[in-house]
């Protein structure tokens, strides 16, 4: 895997993740995929969420994406042209991830037709508005989901999300372990 490990901040660009860290995190919450062997990595942004480096998974689009009600897990990438899905950043799936783990993806290595793809999404996620939304829905869904509420939204949130202070606390394990 060629790769720059270092994180840009301002824009949301594309990143895969090291697929030991991807391992070792599976162990603790069912809701994290598998980079399947760098065969089609995990992609996702890369967020800032109370402090923490947290890595936020793209979805390629799928029939299920079109009746998704819009809610604080996810985020819709649409085409600026045709207004088709592109696929979806979800954030009930964002893991906490060490700078060591994170690799900026080499697009320019990608087949033509995947290029574009990443192009367009690049180009939605990164407009102003669609940005400030991204950092205001994971943030908020980072905080319903740590608090200790039992309401009905709570739990809706919870179930469907990763456990974000466990995976904090396994993540600084893992550096500790492996860095």
């Amino acid at each position: 895997m060629e790769s720059n490990k270092k994180i840009k901040l301002g824009k949301l660009n594309f990143y895969i993740i090291d697929d030991d860290y991807i391992n070792y995190l599976s162990q603790f919450d069912k809701h994290i995929a598998y980079n399947k062997n760098q065969k089609r990595p995990y992609i996702g942004v890369i967020i800032i969420v109370k402090g923490h480096y947290y890595f936020a998974p793209l979805f390629s689009p799928k029939q299920k994406h079109k009746t998704y009600k819009d809610n604080l897990t996810f985020f819709k990438i649409l085409s600026t042209k045709t207004k088709n899905d592109l696929g979806i950043i979800r954030f009930s799936d964002m893991i906490p991830v060490p700078k060591e783990c994170v690799h900026l993806l080499d697009i320019k290595s990608k087949r033509y037709g995947y290029k574009r793809l990443l192009s367009e999404q690049y180009s939605y996620i990164n407009k102003p508005e669609n940005k400030q939304k991204i950092f205001d829905k994971s943030e908020r869904l980072y905080n319903i989901v740590i608090k200790s509420s039992k309401s009905k939204m709570s739990k809706f949130y919870k179930d469907l999300s990763c456990n974000f202070k466990l995976l904090e606390e396994k993540s600084i394990e893992y550096i500790k372990l492996k860095i």
